[in-house]
């Protein structure tokens, strides 16, 4: 038997022998006593209910009165031979079924009654095993016997302890099988339970995700358990999965990042000495602030997503497509000198106004508009705001061709598409990162899309009156 079947059987078999010795001595010693004053109590009954009443109708009530208390009542005119008095009684209880081998009034009694007091006595019946409780009362000249037989309880408790002894050994007998077969149940789940936590806890998650709630079908706390382990195996298993992903990606981002910094600094290095050595052609300071503004702008992105993560929201009510107007404006520029071709549509009626976190949201449009600009590969970026159930959608897109299954990590820190670090396209790849932060503090719905030629980036804004 397993460590839990032994100890429910012990703990159950204690308290049973327990109950059972209790009760062994409950019989012996107390339940005699208390029977006695029980029957006591019903004879004082009797004799109370005697002594409200008049002779007469007392005489007329025996029989109704020895019916409800169970009782025998007997009546008898005082003698002054008390061997007759006593034979008279005898004679009286005999024709009420009443045989007493030990059974006498003795003249100190029968004073005591004569003179109004109420006299209990118990008369053992020796070999019958029984005894006769009387109460002698005194009513209008008449000596009045109320009494009742009461078995003798040790004999009878010797018998029922034994029963209990006997009812010990097969219920003992009855709970190591019963707690044998119980344990078997609970502790079968449970030793797959704990496989399975033993296996998580060492990140094995195989044996974890092939145990399923149909494999304990206890109706129970049990298979609730077995049930919350699952779950919890999966996102720990999901959870685990990102976090090599995202191990991964930092070291391929760390790789990008020194990448990064040292190829500026070691082109300053080199155009600075060149200044030293007077070898400057015109170009070099160019040169040198153009590099300083690639590391000025890698570690603002740095600085940024770092600073999304914690900030704290502060709402206010403005108008998305003024604000958008604003962000685009900045680029126009850099699109002219591109040759990008910028549409803008606006399908939405009335004026679009937001509850959100104006700086946080002017940079989602800042990194998008700066991110199709830099990957779009048909000159061409398409943005449109149109009314969707209640909702503003706003969508921007561009020409690209990219791996259907890369698309959905554009969103992920430190992931860059292009992979080859080509200085025209290339980034951090934090500036869709720090749009899902944003959008998703935001509680908005957002997503991209890809198509053969195009992707589109789309997010729906809550709009107030």
């Amino acid at each position: 038997m397993n460590k839990l079947g032994k100890k429910l059987s012990l703990s159950i078999s204690i308290a049973i022998i327990c109950i059972i010795t209790f009760s062994i001595l409950l019989n012996k010693y107390f339940l005699p006593k208390y029977y006695l004053h029980e029957m006591k109590g019903n004879l004082e009954s009797v004799t109370e209910t005697i002594g409200s009443i008049n002779k007469k109708d007392f005489i007329n009530a025996v029989p109704e009165l020895e019916k409800k208390y169970n009782v025998t009542i007997v009546y008898e005119q005082t003698n002054e031979d008390i061997n007759s008095f006593n034979d008279s009684l005898r004679d009286n209880l005999d024709r009420k079924q009443v045989t007493l081998n030990k059974f006498w009034v003795t003249p100190d009694t029968l004073r005591k009654v004569e003179n109004g007091k109420k006299v209990n006595k118990l008369y053992d019946q020796g070999k019958l095993k029984s005894s006769f409780l009387s109460s002698f009362m005194n009513k209008g000249n008449l000596f009045v016997l109320v009494g009742l037989s009461i078995a003798h309880f040790n004999d009878a408790a010797k018998v029922i302890n034994m029963l209990y002894i006997y009812v010990l050994g097969i219920a003992v007998v009855i709970i190591l099988l019963l707690v044998w077969l119980l344990t078997k149940k609970m502790t079968d789940p449970l030793k797959e339970l704990k496989e399975v936590s033993e296996e998580i806890a060492e990140l094995k998650f195989k044996k974890a995700l092939k145990f399923k709630k149909a494999h304990v079908q206890t109706n129970d706390e049990i298979e609730e358990l077995a049930y919350s382990i699952n779950i919890m195996s999966d996102k720990l298993k999901k959870a685990h999965e990102d976090l090599l992903k995202k191990n991964e990606n930092l070291k391929t981002f760390m790789a990008d990042i020194n990448h990064e910094l040292k190829t500026p600094l070691s082109v300053i290095q080199i155009y600075a000495q060149g200044l030293k050595d007077g070898l400057d052609d015109g170009t070099y300071t160019d040169t040198i602030l153009k590099q300083t503004k690639n590391i000025s702008s890698l570690i603002e992105d740095l600085l940024n997503y770092s600073r999304i993560e914690r900030a704290v929201f502060t709402k206010e009510k403005f108008n998305l497509f003024q604000l958008f107007q604003e962000c685009l404006s900045k680029y126009d520029l850099e699109c002219r000198t591109k040759n990008i071709n910028v549409s803008v549509s606006n399908k939405v009626k009335g004026e679009m106004r937001v509850d959100a976190d104006k700086k946080k949201i002017e940079m989602v449009f800042n990194n998008l508009i700066s991110n199709a600009i830099k990957y779009t590969q048909n000159q061409k970026i398409d943005i449109a705001f149109a009314e969707s159930g209640g909702q503003v959608l706003f969508t921007i897109q561009n020409g690209a061709n990219i791996d259907d299954k890369k698309i959905e990590k554009v969103w992920e820190p430190f992931y860059v598409i292009e992979s080859s670090r080509n200085k025209n396209v290339s980034g951090t790849g934090l500036g869709l990162a720090i749009v899902k932060s944003i959008l998703e503090r935001h509680q908005l719905d957002f997503g991209v899309l890809h198509q053969e030629g195009y992707i589109q980036f789309y997010i729906y804004f809550k709009r107030i009156p």
